[in-house]
């Protein structure tokens, strides 16, 4: 098996994010022609998608108009709202921790997964990963025609001749985003949440040596699901554990997919969450 495995001694935590260097970003504002922002992110409400098993979203205030309609007085000169939220990191658009998952009980890098406890990850929290300014590579594998069946998984070949026709050479430190089509059919109430089209393995394998530094899609784990392998998720263990590549999950894609651009200027952050497996982001394409 080929990992990445010791590739960035200098800065292991962040992997193959280690690619996305000042020369990427440049390369990543270059895209930019129009100047216009896209939110890449889903409303966070109870009834957002997810996957089955993590908790819907809680969003309550604790403060608002009632509380003054009830006789409390604005002071000093004025009144105001507060609110809470309570969110899986996992719940909404959000990105992988490369201490996300691991197999045969080493993670990313080869480091025990024994250093992931209820506390949290003491190697590749969240916390270690920093803002992303990079170039996006978007591929609309729905209306390409690659993904039509609510199983059909998009290969690295797939992925490879998209980027061709559309003339673009990957370069170390791209992101690489694909439509699937899975957000468009959920908001239809035409899709499950126990199975969905996506990405095979093999895509992780070929991002690795393509030098490409985050995937992301617009479907709950990125790959399909059920995966039809031995292993329910290979690509995560393709992708965040072999190579250091973390996962963009549940981005909301449709206008990216109005646009008929083939590159972009892709930003994110995650939240600065000490020893999390992955945050809860707002990413922006800027077209």
């Amino acid at each position: 098996m080929t990992t990445n495995w010791g590739r960035w001694p200098e800065a292991p935590e962040r992997g193959a994010l280690n690619l996305v260097t000042p020369e990427a970003t440049r390369r990543g504002l270059a895209c930019v022609r129009e100047g216009r922002t896209l939110s890449l992110g889903l409303e966070i409400s109870a009834d957002a998608p997810r996957a089955p098993h993590r908790a819907p979203a809680q969003h309550f205030l604790t403060r608002d108009g009632g509380d003054y309609a009830a006789g409390l007085t604005e002071r000093p000169g004025y009144g105001y709202a507060d609110d809470t939220i309570v969110l899986a990191c996992h719940g909404t658009t959000h990105v992988d921790a490369l201490s996300h998952v691991w197999q045969d009980g080493l993670m990313w890098d080869g480091i025990s997964a024994d250093n992931v406890t209820s506390r949290g990850a003491s190697f590749a929290g969240i916390e270690t990963m920093g803002p992303v300014v990079t170039r996006g590579l978007f591929v609309d594998a729905r209306e390409l025609g690659f993904l039509h069946g609510p199983t059909d998984v998009l290969r690295a070949a797939d992925v490879a001749a998209a980027l061709q026709t559309a003339g673009l050479d990957p370069q170390p430190g791209d992101a690489l985003v694909v439509r699937t089509g899975w957000l468009e059919d959920w908001r239809n109430g035409t899709s499950e949440d126990d199975r969905w089209q996506g990405l095979h393995a093999d895509v992780g394998v070929w991002a690795g040596e393509a030098g490409i530094a985050v995937i992301g899609a617009d479907n709950i784990s990125v790959e399909r699901n059920p995966s039809g392998e031995a292993c329910a998720l290979p690509l995560h263990v393709a992708a965040i554990r072999d190579r250091g590549i973390p996962l963009l999950e549940l981005l909301d894609l449709e206008l990216m997919s109005s646009q008929r651009t083939s590159a972009f200027c892709l930003a994110f952050s995650p939240l600065r969450i000490r020893g999390g497996s992955g945050s809860p982001i707002a990413p922006i394409a800027i077209v």
